[in-house]
């Protein structure tokens, strides 16, 4: 990302015998990505070429003492995963749902912040979540498609956050997402150079989710874990639990991200929401970037579940390829 600096004063421009004059009065940082790729999936067999992260974002933080700042994206996000072999459709925030779940063009994410001071803020608004490794705008990920771990988390909501931040950060939340009441709370920081975020998530009158999060750089090698335990709230019973690993070993303008993930659901459904009851993924994404905002990329992952799922078969595989421009 850059900043585009708007310069102070006002610019005017005759229309119609109109004088329309723009004043800014601080920098704004300009952010997005377009990405679009070709996946091939089996089981049922299908391609499709389509449009992965379409998103224009825009933010600015101002003030003395107490500071106002926001964060806007509009656009579309594919969300591609190993289950659907990105054979989807763009999706944008649905406000009448309160979640990422409309097809189309619109608003992705929104949200102010007020600061009263350097260790605490609240955010309120429609916000990513701060749960998981992988995030909904894919070109942030090492991968093109998203894992099983990350299709059982929250993704954007209408939400409050109140942080702390200092050597361990703490945050707490509510928030609507799917149109319930929700809780979560959570710590991040650093220790002995491993990054951690540690989260409790609870989904009123539906199940609670325990995330962690670790990341750790050795040499040219990037390491992540993520592990989630799940469990569903009475009447319902039964638990869950995924883990997914990551290693992305650098090699100048290449990369080569590796992802490997298990998944234990029983009878819950919460991972593959088709009684899977359990399964593992392995997915290799190597990369090249031209340049630091740009980067082509292919992908081969492989699905194996305990039920036959996928049209009456065990596993499933799919095949893409992807190009990228971030700014």
């Amino acid at each position: 990302m850059r900043k585009l600096l708007v310069v102070l004063g006002a610019f005017g421009t005759a229309l119609a015998e109109e004088k329309l004059s723009l004043k800014v009065s601080q920098d704004l940082e300009l952010y997005g990505a377009l990405t679009g790729a070709f996946f091939y999936t089996t089981n049922v067999q299908a391609d499709k070429f389509n449009i992965t992260n379409g998103v224009i974002g825009l933010k600015g933080e101002a003030g003395k003492g107490l500071k106002v700042g926001f964060d806007l994206a509009v656009g579309s996000l594919l969300m591609p995963t190993v289950w659907d072999g990105g054979q989807g459709d763009p999706q944008r925030f649905d406000f009448t749902a309160k979640g990422v779940a409309t097809e189309g063009f619109g608003f992705v994410w929104g949200y102010f912040s007020l600061k009263p001071s350097d260790v605490l803020s609240v955010d309120f608004g429609v916000m990513p979540t701060n749960l998981g490794y992988e995030v909904a705008n894919t070109y942030s990920n090492p991968n093109i498609t998203l894992g099983t771990t990350w299709t059982a988390q929250p993704v954007i909501y209408p939400a409050v956050r109140l942080t702390f931040s200092g050597p361990v950060n703490l945050y707490a939340e509510y928030n609507q997402e799917n149109d319930l009441d929700n809780f979560a709370v959570g710590a991040s920081g650093e220790l002995m150079g491993i990054g951690f975020s540690l989260s409790y998530y609870d989904y009123r009158a539906f199940k609670n989710l325990v995330d962690l999060v670790l990341s750790y750089s050795i040499s040219h090698v990037d390491l992540g874990l993520n592990f989630d335990y799940q469990w569903l709230d009475r009447p319902a019973s039964g638990s869950a639990y995924g883990v997914a690993l990551y290693a992305i070993p650098k090699f100048g303008k290449f990369s080569l991200p590796f992802r490997a993930e298990y998944f234990n659901e029983g009878t819950t459904n919460i991972y593959s929401d088709q009684n899977a009851e359990s399964g593992y993924t392995l997915t290799l994404t190597p990369t090249f970037r031209p340049s630091e905002n740009t980067f082509l990329r292919a992908e081969v992952a492989y699905i194996s579940t305990e039920n036959s799922v996928f049209n009456g078969r065990r596993s499933k595989t799919t095949l893409s390829f992807e190009v990228g421009f971030t700014f």
